[in-house]
């Protein structure tokens, strides 16, 4: 049945519905992160995380403007130090854990601007795509602030840290052929029907593999990232390969490979 929402199109697509593509629905505001889109992507993603039905999950903005300006900064003046905190931890930490975590690769296609929390929700997904009109930045130190969903910590993470610093120092907007040559964005495109057709052929792509293989590489690289030790990294590794190599998936592409056949994956 169709999901309905206020500030959120869900929409689930492929051979049987397993690539879920949420688009972030309030183009008058440039798909600016309200209470109430705050409250349906929490909720949406809560349940997609354990949905193994879903394998895949694409982020993007309606329009063609943005994909997403940052939060509704009407919101923060009600904030003070205690609720302030409070709202970047319930809500942010756990829309950016959600996004991270979830055993599933999150494409975020990038429609447009993506400036502040956009830019903090893109960066919590695998990777991203995105129109070569669009641009980036993080620009919360003009308000006085610094960005609360992760943004000072996960820049650095992507591009290399000095770039980071002057980006967020300066509250600098950057091009998405900037953003393509320093790392931020793995493939641009040259308008929004060329961007969804990337996705789904990307998507439609990491659908061909075993499911489990794909749950456990997304794991171990995002659990090896936060290891100080490669041994410490290497042994998650080897755990998830010992997880798999008893699953009748790996069974069966191993059949398939020395049979010269196209495996057929049920995700056991």
């Amino acid at each position: 049945m169709p999901r309905e929402y206020k500030r959120l199109l869900y929409e689930r697509k492929g051979q049987d519905g397993e690539v879920l593509w949420l688009t972030l629905n309030n183009e008058k505001m440039m798909n600016s992160l309200t209470d109430t889109l705050q409250k349906e992507l929490l909720e949406v993603l809560g349940e997609t995380a354990f949905d193994n039905t879903i394998r895949c999950v694409v982020l993007t903005g309606a329009g063609e403007v943005a994909f997403c300006s940052g939060g509704d900064i009407r919101l923060f003046q009600q904030l003070d130090n205690v609720t302030g905190y409070d709202f970047m931890y319930e809500r942010g930490n756990s829309i950016q854990h959600l996004l991270t975590y979830m055993e599933k690769p999150v494409i975020a296609a990038v429609n447009g601007l993506c400036y502040a929390g956009g830019l903090e929700l893109a960066m919590c997904c695998d990777f991203i795509y995105a129109v070569e009109s669009a641009s980036f930045g993080l620009l919360e130190i003009s308000l006085g602030l610094l960005p609360g969903w992760g943004g000072t910590v996960r820049l650095p993470r992507w591009i290399p840290p000095a770039r980071a610093r002057e980006m967020i120092y300066k509250g600098e907007i950057i091009g998405a052929a900037e953003a393509h040559q320093w790392g931020l964005v793995n493939k641009l495109l040259p308008d929004i029907e060329s961007l969804r057709s990337a996705v789904e052929e990307t998507a439609s792509a990491i659908m061909a593999k075993p499911p489990l293989a794909v749950r456990a590489a997304k794991n171990v690289v995002n659990n090896s990232l936060t290891c100080d030790s490669i041994e410490a990294a290497q042994a998650i590794e080897r755990g998830s390969i010992m997880w798999l190599t008893s699953s009748e998936d790996m069974k069966e592409g191993v059949a398939a490979f020395i049979e010269k056949r196209k495996g057929e994956f049920k995700g056991r």
